[in-house]
C-alpha cells in the first residue's frame, strides 16, 4: 500500500513539473507580438534588456520570442507565418523581400557594424593567412548567402582584388565556425561575440573589421510584417517605444549592459566587452548605407531591380514614422 502510495505521489510530482514547463515555454495566454531574434546575436542586445527590465510587460503587451539561427531562416519565419516582428539583418530582409516577395517593411535599426573576418591563429606559417588577398583559393565559412556577413565578404574581397569566385564559401553556423579552421578553411565572418569569442580562445585573430571594410555601415533592423503592421499599428508603436528606450539605456550604461549580455551569453566579461565595443547601437536608419547595400547586391547579381527604382522600392520597404514618433 505504501509502495503504491508513493509511486502515486511520484506520478504527481512529474505530471505538475509536466505543467510548469509546459507553463514556461507555451504562455497561457495568446501573445499580442511575436517576435523574432538571432540566437546569440550580441547585435540585439536591446531585445534582450527590454525582457530583463519588464519593458514590454510595463507596456501593457505579452511577447513571444522566437529564436533563429540566422536572418534567412528568420525570413522564412516571416514567410510561414510563425512571427510578426522580428529582429534581423538588413541583408537577408531586402534579399528575400525581393527575390522571394516576402511582404515586410523595415521600422527602425538596431546597430551598426560589429562583425568581422577572422583568419586562423596558428603557431606554424604554412597555409597562415594575414590579409584578406591570402584567402585565394581558401575556403571561408560565412553564415549564408543572404547575410550581412555575406555581403561583408565580397566586399572585402573586392577591396582586396579578389572575387566571391576566388574563394570557396562554405556555410554554416557562427557557432561552429572557429573550431573548424584548418589551413585549407582558414578563415571565416560572423558577428559578435562569436569572433571575441574566438580571439579569446585563441583560435582566430581578426583579419579585418567590419568597421574597417564599411564605416558605419547598417546591419540589424526591427522589422514586421505588412499584414501585423496594418492591422496592430499600436502594438508596432509600442515595441519601437521599447525598443529605442533599450538601445538608449544600452548607450548610457555600458557597464550594465554588458552585464546582462554576460548572463544571456554565458561568457567571460573580457570576450563580451571586446564584442560590445565593436557594435555600435543606434536606432535611426541608414538609409543611404542602405541604398549602397541594394545597389552591390544589383552588381552582384544577388538580386534583379533596375538601379532607378532603389529610392521607390525603399518608400515602400522602409517606414521611419514609429521610430520618429517613439517615446
Amino acid at each position: 500500500m505504501e509502495k503504491n502510495k508513493s509511486v502515486a505521489i511520484a506520478i504527481t510530482v512529474i505530471v505538475i513539473s509536466s505543467l510548469v514547463l509546459v507553463a514556461v515555454w507555451y504562455p497561457s495566454t495568446v501573445p499580442d507580438a511575436r517576435i523574432g531574434y538571432l540566437s546569440q546575436d550580441l547585435h540585439q542586445l536591446a531585445l534582450r534588456v527590454a525582457v530583463e527590465k519588464g519593458w514590454f510587460v510595463e507596456e501593457g503587451i505579452n511577447v513571444e520570442l522566437v529564436q533563429y539561427g540566422n536572418g534567412a531562416l528568420e525570413m522564412d519565419g516571416f514567410n510561414g507565418g510563425q512571427i510578426d516582428l522580428g529582429y534581423l539583418g538588413a541583408a537577408p530582409a531586402i534579399t528575400k523581400r525581393l527575390n522571394q516577395d516576402i511582404m515586410i517593411t523595415i521600422l527602425a535599426a538596431v546597430n551598426l557594424e560589429g562583425s568581422a573576418i577572422m583568419g586562423l591563429k596558428s603557431e606554424y606559417d604554412a597555409g597562415r593567412v594575414t590579409t584578406i588577398a591570402d584567402l585565394a583559393g581558401k575556403t571561408v565559412y560565412q553564415p549564408g548567402p543572404s547575410t550581412v556577413q555575406n555581403f561583408l565578404l565580397r566586399l572585402a574581397l573586392n577591396q582586396s582584388g579578389l572575387t566571391y569566385e576566388d574563394i570557396t564559401p562554405e556555410t554554416t553556423s557562427p557557432s561552429y565556425m572557429a573550431d573548424s579552421l584548418t589551413e585549407d578553411a582558414p578563415a571565416f565572418v560572423a558577428w559578435e561575440p562569436f569572433n571575441a569569442r574566438a580571439e579569446y580562445e585563441e583560435k582566430a585573430v581578426p583579419l579585418v573589421q567590419s568597421g574597417d571594410i564599411w564605416p558605419n555601415h547598417p546591419c540589424c533592423v526591427v522589422a514586421s510584417t505588412n499584414t501585423f503592421l496594418a492591422e496592430h499599428p499600436d502594438i508596432v508603436q509600442k515595441v519601437i517605444d521599447v525598443h529605442k528606450r533599450a538601445e538608449e539605456w544600452i548607450v548610457a550604461n555600458p557597464a550594465d549592459a554588458i552585464q546582462i549580455a554576460m548572463d544571456w551569453l554565458m561568457m567571460d566579461e573580457t570576450p563580451v566587452t571586446t564584442a560590445f565595443n565593436n557594435i555600435i547601437f543606434d536606432y535611426n536608419l541608414n538609409m543611404t548605407g542602405l541604398e549602397r547595400y541594394l545597389s552591390f547586391l544589383i552588381d552582384e547579381g544577388q538580386v534583379t531591380m533596375d538601379p532607378t527604382e532603389i529610392d521607390s522600392f525603399f518608400d515602400s520597404f522602409v517606414n521611419t514614422t514609429f521610430i520618429e514618433n517613439a517615446e
